[in-house]
Order: structure tokens, then C-alpha cells, then sequence
């Protein structure tokens, strides 16, 4: 058993504890649990579609535009030259460029296939994301971890997104360049990418050109994703991050905010499953303002 799901299966036991702990003191019946109970919502939180960003497609319109393009880029990554990462690193030049809408929207991706466990990583300790993105309240995360304050099995949170769960950044530290860089983070990053051969870990990073977390990090991936941003990305400043990730497994670009119409043009086909424009709205563009993304 990994020490993932051995700190899953320890946290189901010590939320049963407490509970009959709480029961007990209240004079009423403990539940009786077993240790195949599931995760309930009051104990850790459960993602629930409609507090996901609109943005998230591969879970509030699965069967949109957008989605298909994520499902797209999860075939590319699986026939990647070299053999499929199972660790994969998502950046982007800078900010606002869709890194964290392209991580989030991979892992569920892939965890909505029969035969994948995913493990979503927000390694963005200056500005973290991904659990607004599914409307998450964690207290803790990667970075209370990294301090010693917490034990993993503490800050892992179950989804219910296929077989998906996330570990989020938690605090914002002081230091975090040094969190990442530490040994107990590449302890973590080799534990997490060695035990599983059905295991995904995609670790949501930091823009590179912004700071060195996401270079740090690089050296423990097994691939990384570049995102630009349609009419954002200056080619320059994509120019100098590729430079820095220079030596590293590059397995391609993520053109991001395309404009649906134009996408269409180029790949006309019809998949979108009835009710796929419910609402009125575009499937994939909950803002109603168009934007998709490309695979290159």
C-alpha cells in the first residue's frame, strides 16, 4: 500500500474516531464504520459541480467543445514519444496565461478514464488556485506539509471526480522557493511518482519567468506542459521560458483562449451530445465569450 493511500485510509479511520469520540460525549449511539466507508462530504469535502469554476469544463460540460479538447490532449500525453509521464508539470510564461485552468481541467480528464488515479498538486505557494477552481476551503496544504505541520494524510482531499484527489497548496508561506527546493519535497515527488504505474500527478506551477519555483520543480517531472495565452503571450517571454527549461522534457504546448469559431473551422466535427448547449449558452463557454483551446 502507497503512503498516499495508507494517509487516505488513515484519515477515513480518524474521522470515524472522532466521530464516535463526538457521539459519545453527546450520550448518543456511535456510528459503526467500516474501513471500506466512503468519504462523506462533512468529513472532507467533496467537490460539487455547480461550485466549480465555469471554466472547468471536463466538469461542468463534459460533453462540450472544450472538454473534447482536454479528452484531446490526455490521448496526446498517453501516445507521448518515450512512454506516457506520469508526472506531469503545467506552466506558462506568466501570469493569467490558463495554467491552472488547463491543470485542473487534465486531472479531471484523466480521472474521468476507467483505469487512471490522479493526484492533482497545487505547487503554486505564491498564488494558489486550484481549490478556488473547485470551490475547496482547505485549511491546510502542500506547504503546511513541507513545514512539518501537518501529516500528508491531512491534506489530501478526495474529490469525487472520478478517481481524483487533490493536494492543495495550503498557507502561503514566507519561503516558499525553499519549501520546494527542500529534500522532504523530493521525497514526496519521488513517492508520489514511483509507487503506481496507473498514478497521474499533475503539479499546477508557478509561471517561469516569474519566479524559480517552477524550474525547482522541473528536474522532478516526467513532462512538462507549456500554456500561452492567444493574444496574451508575448513571444519573447515564451521564447526565455523555454530557454529555461532547457534540458527537460518538453512534451508540447497548450494554445489557450482560442476563439471557439476559429478552432472550429479548423476541426469541423459534430460530437456534441444533446443538451451540450443547454442554458442558451456555447458548450465549454460558461462566460459566453467564445474562448476554447488547442493542442499543439
Amino acid at each position: 500500500m502507497s503512503r498516499i493511500e495508507k494517509s487516505l485510509e488513515e484519515a477515513v479511520k480518524a474521522r470515524q474516531t472522532a466521530l464516535r469520540s463526538r457521539a459519545h460525549e453527546a450520550g448518543g449511539p456511535a456510528e459503526i464504520c467500516t474501513e471500506n466507508t466512503k468519504f462523506r462530504p462533512a468529513e472532507i469535502p467533496v467537490v460539487k459541480a455547480e461550485d466549480v469554476d465555469g471554466r472547468i469544463a471536463c466538469i461542468r460540460e463534459p460533453n462540450s467543445y472544450v472538454a473534447e479538447q482536454f479528452r484531446k490532449l490526455r490521448a496526446r500525453i498517453k501516445a507521448a514519444p518515450g512512454g506516457a509521464p506520469r508526472s506531469i508539470m503545467i506552466t506558462s510564461s506568466g501570469i493569467g496565461e490558463g495554467k491552472t485552468v488547463t491543470s485542473v481541467n487534465l486531472a479531471a480528464a484523466l480521472a474521468n478514464e476507467l483505469d487512471n488515479t490522479v493526484l492533482l498538486v497545487d505547487t503554486d505557494l505564491r498564488n494558489p488556485m486550484v481549490h478556488k477552481y473547485l470551490g475547496l476551503l482547505p485549511k491546510a496544504g502542500l506547504s503546511d506539509y513541507l513545514k512539518g505541520a501537518v501529516e500528508l494524510k491531512d491534506v489530501l482531499i478526495k474529490t469525487g471526480i472520478g478517481r481524483l484527489v487533490v493536494l492543495p497548496a495550503g498557507n502561503i508561506p514566507e519561503n516558499p522557493s525553499e519549501l520546494l527546493s527542500s529534500m522532504r519535497m523530493t521525497a514526496l515527488a519521488e513517492e508520489l511518482k514511483q509507487r503506481y504505474s496507473d498514478r497521474y500527478i499533475v503539479y499546477d506551477s508557478p509561471p517561469l519567468l516569474a519566479t524559480a519555483d517552477s524550474v525547482t520543480l522541473a528536474r522532478h517531472m516526467d513532462g512538462i506542459l507549456f500554456v500561452m495565452s492567444a493574444g496574451r503571450t508575448p513571444n519573447k517571454s515564451a521564447q526565455r521560458a523555454m530557454q529555461l527549461l532547457k534540458g527537460h522534457r518538453v512534451l508540447g504546448a497548450v494554445f489557450n483562449n482560442v476563439q471557439e469559431q476559429l478552432a472550429r473551422s479548423m476541426y469541423p466535427y459534430p460530437y456534441e451530445l444533446a443538451g451540450a448547449h443547454a442554458n442558451g449558452k456555447k458548450a465549454g463557454t460558461p462566460d459566453g465569450a467564445g474562448n476554447g483551446a488547442d493542442v499543439k
